[in-house]
């Protein structure tokens, strides 16, 4: 009898055991929200750079994440103390005359939980790692693995490969980035959709049923081979916090965190919003993970990334989110439409849009600010954004008897613009001619 057996154990352990950058997190003392730290790297240079990123993926906010960072340490492979200066508010330079083995450590403290950053208590913790791991740019693509010790009734889920219960794999710090890690005492549903692993995780009581979510989630991600018709990935993770004071999310490359205040998932019109949410930060999966625009396709961690297609990236993905919804029947045609009503009647109600392109808000999206300025001088990508996706998907359709639109452009999108290939104004319009025939330059400058 010929015994069959999966390579895929044996392939992660390799990757472990090939790490060059490795991460250790004791969160076993978590009720003062502090975490140790240590980051151990194979020999290098004489002088080794490390940072800890201003800004988290999903965020276009600069966070200067680094004022959570104590008691800061440096050894070499003997254990001796390496001298160090802090050479500005993200970076430690370290002297290693050895050019050996360094590790590094420090202290951070994690009670920023509305920022979807870090948060250390005694039930869980919510780890970004742009906001808890440290990185040197010159190391940024070698092999890493993350170890943790917590608490022995908790459990850790992430979007990255886990070699064991508290141990993940990568293969470069941009996974690590963005892939958090969720561990604690979490309800944890699985389910599975065109043969994609999906896990639930939910952190806190409130007026939820879980069983419900999981099943309307399962029919959300279906309808995404509506418009795309393949996946960038083969597991993905709902992260779900229902606690207090807080409300929110963000996209990561095989996961997303939700926040939502712990009675606000009923009644109905309350659950479609956490809905909303799910299905906006599942399209993102697609539009900004698997492909986006010049200028943050390849993230510098310490500063600004400047585009103008912001509003592709997030209101391209409110167009979808609706879109999702409809076709996998968790709304229905008169919830859609007065969806889109609202969204109309708010965007016709808003001087700003006589002040400020899509373009233009995209690029200033660092330091857009909300409040009647906002919106008495100023656009929004969420909402403006939606505004143009529908009309260049009318466009679209229109020019090309109703055979081609914005879901076709976007799976395009997909299939040629994968990362790290970027793409530009340029391309799109390009992909609108290719689909209808026509030219959409003179459309572009006009809207």
């Amino acid at each position: 009898m010929i015994k069959k057996f999966s390579i895929l154990p044996l392939l992660i352990a390799a990757s472990a055991a090939n790490a060059t950058v490795n991460y250790k997190l004791d969160l076993s003392q978590p009720q003062h929200h502090l975490g140790q730290v240590s980051m151990t790297l194979d020999g290098g240079s004489a002088n080794a750079l490390v940072k800890l990123p201003a800004w988290r993926t999903g965020k276009y906010k600069i966070l200067d994440l680094a004022n959570g960072v104590r008691h800061f340490w440096a050894k070499d492979s003997a254990g001796q103390t390496l001298t160090w200066q802090h050479h500005d508010k993200s970076s430690w330079l370290i002297d290693n005359p050895t050019k050996g083995a360094i590790t590094v450590g420090y202290q951070i403290y994690a009670n920023q939980l509305g920022t979807r950053t870090r948060h250390i208590d005694d039930s869980h913790a919510y780890i970004d790692a742009t906001a808890v791991f440290m990185y040197e740019p010159a190391r940024r693509d070698e092999d890493i693995s993350v170890e943790l010790t917590v608490p022995a009734d908790w459990h850790s889920f992430s979007g990255m490969q886990a070699t064991s219960a508290h141990h993940f794999v990568a293969p470069n710090y941009d996974v690590l980035a963005d892939s958090p890690i969720e561990t604690g005492i979490n309800q944890v549903l699985n389910f599975k959709q065109d043969d994609k692993n999906y896990q639930l995780v939910i952190w806190g009581e409130g007026n939820y049923d879980a069983q419900q979510m999981a099943q309307d989630l399962k029919k959300m991600v279906g309808a995404s081979q509506n418009i795309w018709q393949g996946y960038p990935f083969d597991d993905y993770v709902f992260m779900v916090h229902a606690t207090t004071g807080v409300r929110g999310a963000t996209e990561h490359l095989n996961s997303t965190i939700i926040q939502r205040k712990r009675f606000t998932f009923a009644p109905r019109k309350e659950y479609l919003e956490f809905l909303k949410t799910a299905a906006h930060e599942f399209v993102h999966t697609w539009n900004v993970k698997a492909y986006r625009p010049k200028g943050v396709a390849h993230y510098d961690y310490q500063r600004e990334n400047y585009t103008d297609l912001l509003w592709v990236s997030e209101g391209s993905t409110s167009y979808f989110q609706s879109q999702l919804l409809l076709q996998s029947g968790l709304i229905t045609q008169k919830e859609f439409f007065e969806d889109l009503a609202k969204r109309i009647n708010s965007h016709l109600k808003k001087p700003g849009k006589h002040e400020q392109s899509v373009a233009q808000s995209s690029h200033e999206s660092w330091i857009a600010l909300p409040g009647d300025f906002a919106n008495n001088h100023s656009v929004n990508i969420y909402s403006e954004g939606f505004m143009a996706s529908l009309a260049l998907d009318f466009k679209m359709l229109q020019d090309s008897k109703l055979k081609a639109g914005y879901s076709e452009l976007h799976r395009e999108l997909f299939n040629q613009f994968r990362l790290p290939k970027p793409f530009d104004s340029h391309d799109i319009q390009a992909l609108a001619k290719s689909l209808t025939g026509k030219d959409y330059s003179q459309w572009w400058q006009q809207n």
